[in-house]
Formats: structure tokens, C-alpha cells, sequence
């Protein structure tokens, strides 16, 4: 039986996620999607994921503190940080704070298969914004 990479989804626009979950689980990946700060930490306490697709706007919480708490408590974790606003030095600092790539939002599918493709890679890294 073949392995299917485990990503967590943490996006508190349920149709974002849903998007996301349709397209990734279509692809052979075990989806988790959770929307807040508080049920991310849950599901990372319960399941061992490959990735997480991270909203760094979030109800509960600062995504950007996430992505660094999340990088202390897992470092090999792969971390794609998201978001609608990621403009300017955002990107840098995602990737500063611990993310290993980051995606703005609205995405294609294929710009979210590539993504994730290239973050579960294991030849390194990549960083598209």
C-alpha cells in the first residue's frame, strides 16, 4: 500500500478550504482542514503531518506566530504560509518566521498542485509568492 502524504489545511474560509481539500485529496493527499489557531494545534497534537497550507489570517490567532511555534515544536515540518495579502517583505518574512514557502491567495489549481508538489519534495526548497 503506498503512503499518502497527510496535509493539514488551516484556513478559516470554509470555501478556501473545501477548495483545497478538492483539489489535493482529488490528488491522492489525506486532507485535514481546520479553521482556527486552537483546532491546529489540536489536529498537530493527534496526527503527524507532512505539510501545512497555513492562512496567516486567522479568527483566534496570529498566523505568522503560528508558523514559528509550529517551527519550534516540528522542524521538519513543511510549512506553505498563504495568504490574500501577501505583498511587499511579506513573503521574507513568512519564510524568516519559519515557513518554507509561502502562496497568495486566490490560487489556480494548478499554482496549488505546484505548490505543494514542490514543498513535499525532498530536493529542497521552494518559495513562490
Amino acid at each position: 500500500m503506498d503512503y499518502a502524504p497527510r496535509i493539514l489545511i488551516v484556513d478559516d474560509e470554509p470555501a478556501v478550504s473545501t477548495f483545497f481539500d478538492h483539489i489535493l485529496s482529488g490528488d491522492g493527499y489525506y486532507i485535514t482542514a481546520v479553521g482556527t489557531v486552537y483546532h491546529a494545534r489540536r489536529a498537530m497534537a493527534e496526527i503527524a503531518f507532512d505539510a501545512v497550507l497555513l492562512d496567516l489570517s486567522l479568527p483566534d490567532g496570529d498566523g505568522m506566530d503560528l508558523v514559528r511555534e509550529m517551527r519550534g515544536d516540528y522542524p521538519f515540518l513543511k510549512i506553505l504560509a498563504m495568504s490574500g495579502f501577501l505583498v511587499g517583505d511579506m513573503p521574507h518574512i513568512a519564510i524568516a518566521a519559519g515557513a518554507t514557502a509561502t502562496l497568495a491567495k486566490p490560487a489556480t489549481p494548478r499554482q496549488i498542485r505546484f505548490a505543494v508538489y514542490s514543498l513535499l519534495e525532498p530536493s529542497g526548497r521552494w518559495c513562490g509568492a
